[in-house]
């Protein structure tokens, strides 16, 4: 009986795990906007408001999917997103953006914001083909070995 009932449970399981194995397997890049959402496997995200932007072009968040695997939320600290983020998303000291995943395919994401239901539109990238956002600050011309003082083991 427990041997039938794991045969019949398995293949919920495996479809409840769908949507954030989809999420994980690629970089996922908006499209027809030029402030691009970039949403990485492994959680992060980052919204590039162009060049014109300055020092503040990128903001950068984690992101998080319900259990039910229905809902995408985008959570953004307080004092990176006040200029950038509007006030209705503020929950507490932070802000969350919370979007239904609409359609989720290999190559293609919809997500409904849930309160101001916009759309947004989402293709599959490679993931060889995507610069890490932590290489945006690394300056070449800084010297790749430290020199220390004598005695510190230098």
């Amino acid at each position: 009986m427990r041997t039938l009932l794991l045969l019949l449970l398995l293949p919920l399981a495996a479809l409840r795990a769908q949507p954030d194995s989809l999420l994980r397997a690629a970089h996922w890049a908006e499209t027809g906007t030029e402030q691009r959402l970039l949403l990485t496997p492994d959680g992060t995200f980052q919204q590039d408001y162009g060049p014109g932007a300055g020092k503040g072009r990128y903001l950068m968040g984690r992101y998080e999917i319900d259990p039910d695997n229905q809902e995408l939320t985008l959570s953004v600290d307080y004092f990176l997103g006040r200029r950038r983020i509007p006030a209705r998303y503020r929950r507490g000291q932070d802000f969350y953006l919370v979007y239904q995943i609409d359609t989720l395919t290999p190559d293609r994401l919809v997500l409904r914001d849930l309160l101001t239901d916009e759309l947004r539109f989402f293709t599959a990238e490679s993931l060889e083909d995507v610069e890490d956002p932590a290489n945006r600050r690394v300056n070449p011309e800084l010297p790749t070995k430290l020199e220390l003082p004598p005695g510190w083991g230098g």
